[in-house]
C-alpha cells in the first residue's frame, strides 16, 4: 500500500485534494526578460458540494493571483479573480484567454522544464499542493506572459 501512495505522489501532472483533482498543471515557458509568467490547468471538484478557490501562492515567484482575460467590445482585458466557485461534478479550465493564475516576479530565471511549486487555496481553508512543469509554448499567437507587469498591486492574501 505504502508503494501505491508513493506511486501516486509521483504522478506528474495529477493531484488529488479531498474532493478536488487538478490535472495539466502548466507553465508555458515565457520569453526571456519577461517578469509574469501564466500557470494552466483543470481543476475538478469531485466532491458532494461546492469548492471555492480564493489564491494560488508560488514560492518560486514574487506574487501569483488569480485572473481572467476577456474581451468587450474588441478590447482585451485582464483583472483579478478573488474567488472560482467550482460546483460538484464540474471542472474549470485555467486556459490561455481565459482564467489562468498570473505568477510576477520570478526569484530565479525559469527555464523549460523546471517544476514549480503552487498552493491552491480553498475558502473551506484547504490548500492544494500542485506541480507545475515549464513547457515550451505550442502556439505562436500564446501571449500569456506578455503585459502584466503592472499588476503587482492587487491584494490577495498571498
Amino acid at each position: 500500500m505504502k508503494r501505491l501512495a508513493l506511486a501516486l505522489m509521483c504522478l506528474p501532472g495529477l493531484a488529488f485534494a479531498d474532493g478536488v483533482s487538478v490535472e495539466n498543471p502548466i507553465i508555458p515557458l515565457a520569453p526571456p526578460g519577461v517578469a509574469a509568467h501564466a500557470a494552466f490547468m483543470s481543476i475538478t471538484n469531485t466532491g458532494d458540494t461546492p469548492r471555492q478557490l480564493i489564491g494560488v501562492s508560488a514560492p518560486a515567484y514574487a506574487m501569483a493571483h488569480i485572473h481572467e482575460s476577456t474581451e468587450k467590445d474588441g478590447v482585451a482585458m485582464m483583472s483579478a479573480v478573488d474567488l472560482v466557485e467550482i460546483g460538484p461534478g464540474t471542472t474549470v479550465t485555467f486556459e490561455h484567454g481565459g482564467l489562468h493564475f498570473m505568477l510576477m516576479k520570478p526569484k530565479a530565471p525559469v527555464s523549460e522544464g523546471d517544476m514549480i511549486e503552487l498552493s491552491l487555496e480553498f475558502a473551506n481553508g484547504e490548500v492544494e499542493q500542485v506541480t507545475a512543469m515549464v513547457m515550451k509554448r505550442h502556439k505562436a499567437h500564446d501571449h500569456s506572459g506578455h503585459g502584466h507587469d503592472k499588476h503587482h498591486d492587487h491584494k490577495h492574501g498571498s
